[in-house]
């Protein structure tokens, strides 16, 4: 497996693979309208250019996209493929992320099937669920994300 931080002429097959998996395993979190939301983000060249993309790939097929914004603030994408799920490469692109844009903090939107994944990343929620635009998510934060406290997640 490669991690990799993708060049934009990649970006596309980021999204399209982070639609994929939004769909099929966040289904209970949004409603026709969060998919309308999630799509109008993800296919906004303007938004989707502010994000910094890196990409776990099996061969030449990219399996798990992590994509950050804010200098590495914020958790704005995180998919990984199904059939790859449980086998670290989650962990591994976070690592990747955090190691390249070390920050003190993180936030990320959370849907209800990643809450158990961001626990184990050292993340908590800040409060309940919310509901925007058809979307569920729980507002969570990590503190000290800096590259020595990657020895207690990685």
């Amino acid at each position: 497996m490669e991690i990799r931080q993708l060049p934009a002429n990649e970006y596309d097959k980021a999204l399209d693979l982070s639609l994929d998996v939004f769909i099929e395993c966040g289904r209970k979190d949004f409603d026709e309208e969060g998919l309308e939301t999630f799509k109008n983000f993800i296919y906004n060249k303007q938004l989707v250019n502010e994000l910094t993309f890196y990409g776990a790939f099996d061969g030449e097929s990219l399996i798990g996209v992590i994509a950050t914004k804010n200098e590495g603030k914020h958790i704005s994408l995180f998919f990984i493929k199904p059939s790859y799920h449980g086998r670290g490469i989650g962990k591994q692109l976070f690592k990747t992320a955090i190691l390249n844009q070390p920050v003190s903090e993180m936030t990320v939107n959370s849907s209800s099937y990643a809450i158990p994944i961001y626990r184990k990343l050292g993340f908590e929620p800040v409060c309940e669920e919310q509901v925007m635009h058809g979307m569920k998510y729980t507002p969570m934060k990590r503190m000290g994300t800096k590259v020595r406290e990657l020895e207690k997640v990685c």
